[in-house]
């Protein structure tokens, strides 16, 4: 396959993913391949793939002789990816505390930066991405391509259920980002309990709002 099929499909997986997470796309969505088709600008064949890899994902599913539809997704599910989150990204806290590089701050501080900017312009979609990239970096400062996967296809089902509890309650915004700034600090401290603590606190407030 030619390297523009290639990136065809990618973008094609990309825009109708990003439509799915930010929310306009909502659960039960019928997805016609045909106006996917002219909506995106593509022949049905990059369509086709993303919908494949969005399917395996959990993001879409295919009911026989009908088509793509958006997966409702779960609260168990939204629980069961939230358990999984809390025990990778508290064990990343704690393996890096005190031993990161300055490249490594420079990129959570440029982040933090955007996060206020979004906020002040009351932008959640654009915020939940930014949440999104913040627990990333951290995430990749692991230097495992493993883990990053497997933390990433998370992200994009857990940010559903982020996004709801920040249009439930947009203060919950600068709490968010808040907690961001002492996770930052604690991970250039010495106590990588403290780093624990924090991420595990963070990610259970989404919880508490889903319950």
């Amino acid at each position: 396959m030619s390297m523009s099929g290639i990136t065809l499909r990618d973008s094609a997986f990309q825009r109708i993913k990003s439509r799915i997470v930010q929310g306009e796309w909502g659960g039960g969505t019928f997805l016609s391949e045909k106006r996917l088709s002219e909506q995106l600008q593509m022949s049905k064949t990059p369509i086709r793939s993303a919908l494949d890899r969005l399917e395996m994902m959990g993001l879409v599913k295919l009911i026989p002789n009908q088509g793509f539809v958006v997966q409702e997704i779960s609260l168990k599910h939204i629980l069961d990816i939230y358990e999984l989150r809390l025990a990778l990204e508290t064990f990343a806290a704690g393996r890096l505390t005190g031993k990161m590089d300055k490249l490594f701050f420079e990129i959570l501080d440029e982040n933090l930066h955007k996060q206020t900017e979004a906020i002040n312009r009351e932008d959640i979609i654009g915020y939940v991405e930014l949440d999104r990239q913040f627990h990333e970096a951290i995430v990749a400062g692991m230097a495992n391509e493993e883990y990053s996967d497997a933390v990433s296809r998370m992200q994009d089902k857990f940010l559903i259920a982020v996004r709801t509890t920040f249009y439930k309650n947009k203060d919950r915004l600068w709490s968010s980002l808040d907690e961001h700034k002492q996770i930052r600090d604690a991970l250039a401290g010495g106590d990588p309990a403290l780093s624990e603590q924090l991420v595990r606190n963070h990610i259970e407030f989404v919880k508490q709002v889903m319950l």
